[in-house]
């Protein structure tokens, strides 16, 4: 019995250092979102959808720990601003057909930030007229280039 005892101990250890990595994980992503503009409830709600790909308001409002007005005032302001997109839901006998809502990738959220940041950027060092700036037009307009690297998967020799 004692023994028991050890192996679910060991047991609910393992599923602390498993929550652990995860909300590590989300607080680590949740600060990227935020370098990209996208605040606290935002990336809580872009978060959820991309793991689960799809949700209505409900579903949203229900898993995410936000408050239903805060979820339907988020929803509004990231279809507005192309962070989600959304489709009416057709229910027959449903007195209002919901909303489904997706999140874009990543890399279009991405694309559309750096965009900004590089006419900001160009902008800064057109009116730079230090003789410290080395470079002058034409490396302005800057650009920002994204490579997204192919890790390769060691192969597994065969039993």
């Amino acid at each position: 019995m004692e023994e028991d005892y050890k192996k679910e101990i060991e047991k609910l250890k393992e599923e602390i250092k498993e929550l652990k990595r995860d909300r590590e994980k989300e607080s680590f992503l949740t600060e990227t979102l935020r370098w990209l503009n996208i605040g606290d409830a935002k990336s809580k709600v872009y978060l959820y959808l991309l793991k689960k790909k799809r949700a209505t308001a409900k579903e949203i409002i229900e898993e995410a720990g936000l408050y239903p007005t805060t979820v339907r005032e988020v929803l509004t302001e990231m279809v507005r601003e192309g962070i989600l997109e959304r489709e009416k839901l057709k229910i027959e006998n449903a007195g209002r057909n919901p909303y489904i809502y997706n999140a874009v990738s990543p890399l279009k959220i991405i694309k559309k930030r750096i965009a900004v940041l590089e006419k900001g950027v160009s902008e800064l060092l057109s009116l730079d007229s230090s003789k410290e700036m080395k470079f002058k037009p034409p490396l302005i307009p800057v650009k920002i280039e994204i490579k997204i690297s192919e890790t390769k998967k060691k192969e597994s020799p065969e039993k």
